[in-house]
């Protein structure tokens, strides 16, 4: 490069930082994120195994405007090779003190448990509630969804009603889900016994994979609004719609409800899902498209034992229940105890019992520690 180049450079680059010291005094880089180490048994698998993961998440303050936050995942698999996963990466701007723009990869605003209760230190069991997609391990439930995160934009808006009580309006516009690689069509059945079988379409499996491109021009869409009485009690609905074909004519659309109540001494937890996937059938050498629905919930309840008694201080119950009908029906019971090392170091251990309507069930059990940062 020439030395002219260079110089007007260098003095340009000078008189920026002298024009944004203020700014760059003011930036602020916070590491945080969480970590845990687990001891997992299933009769399903026939299989007992240790298992590890780091989950660093870097904020970053730009100014007091904008900040900027990512969270990547670090894992063994079970080849013993290094994963590293990008859970997300966004930009926040804050327009006003009540509405925020966000825009790149984030958690998609949909229920309670994918964006703010998935972190293995915040969630009171070693597992998923099981309507949801595993995070860091598999399950014998088929879930409804996985933990969503996806690249767009989205708008936060936080309406103050006073008296601890708020509304959260969040809205969004992402890439959306397309259709899984390996999703081939079923070749036609000629044995027989398999001709009933074979009138009915599969569910289609759709891939949620965030992605920097997309399939169709649809974008998928959606939002979540919640009333709250802070600190104790937050009520929200959530809505999500999205074609994944590349003609646009099949959707994929999903709703629910969700609770969150804090007590002194007791959390209650608990989502509803709807789901409505569009899939091909052929009727009578014609295609027709044909609406699969499935639904399920869970409640998870968690009891501070050291409130009744305080040589317990430190330890609590977990109590949870999840079930998925129509399609892939199950049900699963978990028990579990945690002792709280510190405020963000737990371990947990735990029981699930899980009967599939169809297929076999599994039982599984669980020690994991647990720990933020």
């Amino acid at each position: 490069m020439p030395v002219k180049y260079l110089a007007a450079i260098t003095v340009a680059a000078s008189s920026l930082s002298a024009a944004n010291a203020s700014e760059i005094d003011s930036a602020r880089f916070v590491l945080s994120g969480y970590g845990e180490v687990k001891y997992e048994t299933s009769e399903l698998q026939d299989s007992s195994a240790y298992s590890a993961r780091f989950v660093p998440i870097f904020l970053f303050s730009l100014s007091d405007k904008i900040h900027v936050e990512a969270e990547t995942e670090i894992s063994l698999n079970a080849e013993g090779e290094t994963e590293v996963e990008l859970e997300y990466a966004d930009l926040h701007y804050f327009l006003t003190d009540t509405t925020t723009l966000t825009a790149g990869k984030f958690l998609v605003p949909f229920g309670q448990f994918g964006p703010n209760i998935h972190p293995s230190w915040i969630n009171r069991s070693p597992w998923t509630p099981g309507i949801y997609g595993s995070h860091g391990s598999n399950q014998a439930m088929e879930a409804l969804l996985p933990i969503l995160s996806d690249v767009g934009v989205a708008v936060q808006q936080t309406i103050v009603l006073g008296g601890h009580q708020k509304i959260f309006i969040d809205l969004y516009s992402t890439n959306g889900p397309g259709v899984e690689a390996d999703d081939h069509a079923e070749e036609p059945v000629e044995d027989e016994h398999q001709e009933e079988e074979s009138d009915h379409a599969e569910l289609p499996e759709l891939a949620f994979e965030a992605t920097s491109g997309d399939n169709n021009k649809d974008k998928a869409f959606g939002g979540r609004v919640a009333y709250a009485m802070l600190p104790g009690l937050e009520l929200g609905a959530s809505y999500y719609s999205a074609s994944y074909d590349e003609e646009e004519s099949l959707d994929f659309r999903a709703q629910g409800i969700d609770i969150n109540l804090i007590g002194s001494h007791y959390l209650l937890r608990g989502e509803y899902i709807e789901t409505q996937t569009d899939g091909r059938e052929e009727e009578e050498g014609e295609s027709e498209i044909h609406t699969f629905k499935r639904d399920g919930w869970y409640l998870q309840s968690t009891f501070q034992t050291g409130k009744l008694w305080p040589s317990l201080s430190g330890t609590e119950l977990v109590l949870e229940y999840a079930e998925t009908n129509k399609l892939a029906k199950a049900s699963r019971w978990m028990v579990g105890v945690n002792y709280w090392l510190d405020a963000r170091s737990v371990i947990k251990v735990a029981y699930d019992d899980t009967d599939l309507e169809e297929g076999e069930d599994d039982q599984r059990f669980a020690i994991q520690l647990s720990y933020g940062f």
